[in-house]
């Protein structure tokens, strides 16, 4: 999911949802910034989720010049991008990697890259659910991904509504 910021629109914020792999679970934050001189060179991708990965500097960037060396206009696409981000939680390249620590860890052993991805992967769910806070970005990081944990009496309510079709004022879910 990617959203414009209100406060910028060469801001974009999104969430990737991890189903499988071994990031499984995870929902991973980023910021995707578009530079003035778009489309003529390449956005950058910040994850605000930390991510252990050979491919994402410790500080969340992720290295698109691996995928995209050069960003040539109409044929360089963001959903291009957006495509390679996800992909890079299901194929996990060390080639060329940005993040020496996470690709000795593939190369050392896979157990334990995969135990440190689940580590990212509880993280990410923690900072979902609002119950620990990033060290890589202040709470308020103008990211409209903002949830709020339900009770379940609360959340039986909601898919009670939204089973029956019921509509409420914007804002009330």
């Amino acid at each position: 999911y990617v959203v414009p910021s209100f406060k910028s629109l060469q801001v974009w914020h999104g969430m990737i949802f991890i189903k499988i792999g071994m990031f499984a679970d995870g929902c991973f934050k980023f910021n995707l910034y578009i530079p003035d001189n778009f489309p003529y060179a390449r956005p950058s991708l910040r994850f605000i989720t930390p991510v252990f990965h050979p491919q994402v500097k410790p500080t969340g960037e992720l290295n698109l010049a691996k995928a995209f060396p050069t960003w040539t206009p109409r044929k360089d696409r963001i959903w291009h991008l957006l495509r390679y981000t996800k992909r890079c939680f299901f194929s996990i390249n060390t080639f060329d990697a940005t993040n020496p620590v996470a690709a000795e860890a593939v190369h050392k052993s896979i157990d334990t890259f995969r135990s440190q991805a689940k580590l990212c992967v509880e993280k990410s769910i923690k900072l979902f659910n609002k119950t620990e806070e990033s060290d890589i970005t202040p709470a308020d990081d103008g990211n409209v991904f903002n949830v709020k944990p339900l009770a379940s009496q609360e959340l039986e309510k909601i898919k009670e509504k939204l089973l029956l079709g019921v509509k409420a004022p914007f804002g009330t879910l």
